[in-house]
């Protein structure tokens, strides 16, 4: 590894004042870096600080998310290095300019300058690797033949970019050496505006990875998502089948359970799917940004990654509302199953009351016949209890005729009881 050289560590005041995007111009070599990282940990700041120590790079630019480096390497040129910090990964861009060396299309190896353990020091998994060669027209291929040979013969797409002030050339896909390549013709750029335009095409770079994280999980989903639109057919089919309430409770229960395991499976893919719908929309951003215009006999950049790219995104938002619709689907047969069962109860209770009121007026007929007969007893009884004080009359010497006065009087004893009977019956109704 060649060492570096510790004798230029002084700051540049344009680096030190610069917006978050490097400055530079004349050719130069770009190696870019994503990793993912937690949002809780501090996005590889510890292995960034060992990382710029071991290469003598000084900060021009710090804020919590975002920062720049600047150093030089002997016999190479100068070196800088922007980190920057994402909601899910950390971006690492190493900007090779001021060249002591010929320039030389994705000729140099970034091992002259990186340690060789540098993904170590890092700790977190690569998501992207790519390289972006920067040149002019005098030092870049100038016929279609020429770029295909930078990028090892695959199918290279290309735009113009920035109002036709520059040209990026691209096959996306990784090479011998590990590393997607980008091949950029600058032709009358500011160095701020070669900024900008290395910034989009490393932000194309980041979020179409990012867009295709959801694929492993659509392939695990996909499958379960379709098993329980199943299961609701055939929900529906035992709900529309079911006749008692025993059978619709047992349908309610089963839907019940599918609801819990379609919000299960919302809770999560809806992240990640999410998230790759809005990396996908911040990619059409970022072209648009870009200004492309049309290379003849080239596809051009957005299209090429676009139509590779919106299928999987278009599949991501199609999940989550199939999940959705499932959803409303399951509420609304849940709901029609508890209407359901709430009007066959209300259809018990209505019977059940009926039959209480029959029972009720047959126990108020009773009652009344008892009534009836218990007047005829009591009347009964009044009119045995007044034949011993007529009959006692009768022995001392007053004549009396028992039988005629016992029948005489019996009409108005029979009243006397109704009459007491009736108030007391009205007296406790009264009371009820």
């Amino acid at each position: 590894m060649t060492p570096v050289d510790h004798s230029h560590r002084d700051l540049a005041w344009r680096e030190m004042h610069a917006r978050p995007y490097v400055r530079f111009s004349g050719p130069a070599h770009v190696w870019h870096f994503a990793v993912l990282s937690d949002p809780a940990d501090d996005g590889g700041r510890a292995g960034l600080d060992a990382l710029t120590h071991s290469l003598g790079l000084a900060a021009t630019y710090e804020t919590p998310r975002h920062r720049i480096y600047a150093g030089s390497v002997a016999r190479l040129g100068r070196l800088v290095l922007s980190w920057e910090r994402h909601g899910e990964y950390a971006a690492y861009t190493f900007f090779l300019y001021e060249l002591e060396i010929p320039f030389e299309p994705f000729g140099l190896d970034s091992g002259r300058f990186l340690p060789v353990d540098w993904p170590e020091i890092l700790g977190k998994p690569l998501l992207v690797a790519t390289r972006i060669a920067v040149g002019s027209k005098d030092e870049m291929p100038g016929t279609l033949e020429g770029f295909m040979d930078l990028f090892e013969g695959h199918t290279v797409n290309g735009s113009q970019v920035m109002a036709g002030r520059a040209e990026a050339w691209s096959a996306y896909r990784s090479h011998t050496d590990g590393f997607g390549r980008i091949a950029l013709v600058v032709d009358q750029m500011s160095s701020q505006d070669l900024g900008r335009t290395m910034e989009r095409l490393l932000a194309i770079e980041d979020f179409s990875h990012l867009t295709l994280l959801s694929q492993p999980l659509v392939v695990e989903v996909k499958p379960r998502v379709s098993s329980a639109e199943s299961r609701m057919v055939e929900h529906m089919d035992a709900l529309r089948e079911a006749g008692s309430i025993e059978q619709k409770r047992s349908v309610l229960d089963s839907l019940l359970a599918l609801a819990v395991e379609v919000e299960h499976l919302r809770a999560q893919v809806s992240n990640r799917f999410e998230a790759s719908s809005a990396y996908f929309s911040l990619l059409d951003s970022r072209f648009a940004e870009l200004r492309e215009g049309k290379i003849e006999h080239v596809l051009r950049l957005s299209r090429f990654v676009m139509r590779r790219l919106a299928p999987a995104a278009r599949t991501s938002r199609a999940i989550l509302e199939r999940l959705s619709n499932l959803s409303e689907r399951i509420d609304r047969a849940a709901d029609l199953l508890r209407t359901a069962i709430e009007l066959h109860v209300e259809e018990q209770n209505q019977r059940l009351l009926e039959s209480a009121d029959r029972r009720a007026k047959l126990q108020l007929r009773l009652q009344e016949a008892v009534e009836g007969l218990s007047v005829v007893v009591i009347t009964y009884y009044v009119l045995a209890l007044l034949s011993y004080p007529l009959k006692a009359i009768g022995r001392l010497g007053i004549h009396i005729d028992v039988e005629a006065t016992l029948a005489l009087a019996m009409p108005i004893v029979l009243l006397a009881v109704w009459g007491v009977a009736h108030r007391i019956r009205t007296r406790f109704g009264d009371r009820a």
